[in-house]
């Protein structure tokens, strides 16, 4: 088993999907979560489907069964980029729409380039480590199921 490790929880597609920092490590039926301000979460490693780890980036991806539901969950092991903020409606309104949705697309594949950036870079540190638990929670998923 991996020595627990500091990263940050993203729930995917959902509606928050605001970084939660904390603390991750691997017992022999569940994967816990201490969350930094308190409390926590426990997966347990049967309903864990599908365990993977996004080349380039230091992000461990889960899908998992929750009450019933299929959900994707990234771990971050370096701090996730800031999520660009969406423009309003009310902010564009006053540009003629052929600028507009430029402008929009400009903006947010800049904002694209940086965050991959970032994570390629802080991939270099982390690699070995993501790789290590990628390795070790399919093999404690595989164990748990046989």
């Amino acid at each position: 088993m991996p020595e627990p490790v500091n990263v940050w929880l993203v729930p995917l597609g959902r509606n928050n999907q605001e970084e939660v920092p904390g603390r991750l490590s691997l017992e022999p039926v569940a994967l816990i979560f201490d969350i930094d301000a308190g409390g926590g979460e426990t997966l347990p490693l049967t309903q864990i489907k599908k365990v993977g780890r996004v080349h380039g980036s230091p992000i461990l991806m889960l899908t998992h069964l929750a009450e019933g539901e299929v959900l994707r969950t990234a771990f971050y092991f370096s701090k996730p980029p800031p999520v660009p903020s969406r423009r309003s409606a009310s902010a564009t309104a006053d540009r003629p729409a052929g600028l507009t949705g430029a402008l929009r697309r400009s903006g947010k594949r800049r904002d694209q380039r940086a965050n991959a950036g970032y994570l390629t870079g802080s991939n270099v540190k982390k690699k070995e480590l993501v790789v290590e638990w990628t390795v070790a929670v399919r093999q404690a998923v595989r164990q748990a199921k046989s």
